[in-house]
């Protein structure tokens, strides 16, 4: 079951409904959709760009990841919309957005926080129900309360649309830490056992904030 926050836009419910979402409303403490079966929950917090990079200056994004962590053992940040453009538009350091995102991947508190970037709202609602999905067939069970630096590692890698746990142990097995990921070339992602020229342009692109593709 999904239950929506009550406080969220009407346009909001109207996507859900266009995707064929059964929701309930109610009042959330924290996370603006939160996916319950039988005793798996997973929170998510919807942000547009703009809010994201706001929040990421004033600190308020890591208020919110602590409320989300300390609640459950696994919650998403969607941010919905273009960095890039927000970024232009602005005078903010590229290094303090990426930065931020890679933080709130591997920050050590309760539970797991896994940041995706989405180029509009209707595909993070897809996201939403394809997360439902998983959890109602259980097979989000491999996301338990994160142990290691390792594995917030492998989280913030598998966010990536088909870099996979496999994938994403042989980049760190290559670069030793996320932040050589990022900071990685496309040539140098692409003599990565397994990525090759299209899954490291995905990887290039998510360290920057970029539409995935």
């Amino acid at each position: 079951m999904i239950f929506v926050d009550d406080r969220e836009p009407e346009k909001v419910f109207r996507m859900l409904e266009e995707a064929g979402v059964e929701y309930k409303v109610r009042r959330l403490e924290v996370g603006d959709f939160l996916v319950v079966h039988e005793s798996h929950e997973v929170a998510i917090e919807r942000k547009a760009a703009e809010d994201f990079v706001n929040s990421t200056i004033d600190g308020r994004i890591f208020r919110q990841h602590y409320l989300l962590s300390s609640r459950y053992n696994l919650s998403f940040i969607f941010i919905i919309g273009s960095i890039e453009d927000v970024l232009a538009r602005r005078e903010i350091r590229r290094e303090a957005v990426i930065g931020a995102l890679i933080s709130l991947a591997v920050k050590k508190e309760k539970g797991q926080v896994v940041p995706i970037v989405f180029e509009n709202e209707f595909d993070s609602i897809l996201a939403l129900k394809y997360i439902d999905s998983k959890i109602r067939k259980g097979e989000l069970r491999a996301f338990p309360k994160v142990k290691a630096k390792e594995d917030y590692q492998v989280a913030m890698l598998t966010a990536i649309p088909g870099i996979g746990e496999e994938r994403a142990k042989k980049l760190l097995k290559k670069f030793g830490s996320l932040q050589r990921i990022a900071n990685a070339s496309l040539y140098e992602l692409m003599r990565v056992e397994g990525i090759g020229e299209k899954y490291a342009r995905r990887i290039y692109d998510a360290f920057r904030g970029r539409k995935i593709r």
